[in-house]
């Protein structure tokens, strides 16, 4: 199998174990997903984009993997600088989620081009949805449905005819709402933080 360092979605309205390490908002900021509206990432957003990024992996996954790989793969991941500089690879595209005020409070990629073993077709008709990662002040209220139609959308405007994207063996639930939405399990891939390496489900939608 192949390592594959930077694929892996969740959707933390279930995380395992339910804990969370990232702050909630206030409920005057939390906002609710019908004042919720999805867009194309700001540069000067690559900070607070870190930042969810790397509280909503650790709380997820956090507990699977030693305190060394954690810390090691959200510095060269979850970084400020690393997140700003996906901002200048052409084949990745990031949307947030904004509430009412403005607050990024979802994130989410699509990498064109992209492809796996499992996927078949011609590559630049295939895409990648990674990092799809709501705030824990908006679990529950379809925020992550909200990115990933957006995902959709955009990879279809990409002229993408099949989307896939990877999600912890362990995350059932998390996989049972990808099959709702259409995927379908095509294959398995090694997901590597630091020196632990895990095994992630491959899961394709024909667009």
């Amino acid at each position: 199998m192949t390592i594959h360092s930077d694929a892996r979605t969740t959707l933390t309205t279930v995380p395992t174990p339910p804990v969370t390490s990232s702050p909630r908002l206030p409920p005057s900021a939390a906002g609710s997903a019908s004042t919720v509206s999805i867009g194309r990432a700001a540069e000067q957003e690559s900070a607070v984009m870190a930042k969810l990024g790397g509280d909503v992996f650790t709380a997820t996954f956090g507990h699977s993997v030693s305190s060394e790989d954690l810390d090691d793969f959200l510095r060269t991941t979850y970084s400020t600088e690393a997140v700003l500089a996906e901002f200048s690879d052409p084949s990745k595209s990031y949307l947030v989620a904004r509430n009412g005020e403005g607050s990024v409070v979802g994130i989410a990629q699509l990498q064109h081009g992209k492809t796996h073993s499992s996927v078949d077709g011609a590559e630049n008709e295939i895409a990648v949805m990674q990092k799809v990662y709501v705030d824990s002040s908006m679990h529950g209220q379809g925020v992550g449905s909200k990115l990933i139609q957006a995902i959709e959308d955009l990879a279809r405007e990409k002229g993408v005819k099949k989307l896939w994207l990877t999600v912890w063996e362990e995350n059932v639930k998390a996989q049972r709402l990808y099959q709702r939405l259409g995927y379908e399990r095509t294959g398995e891939i090694d997901f590597a933080t630091g020196t632990c390496i895990q095994t992630d489900y491959v899961l394709t939608k024909r667009l």
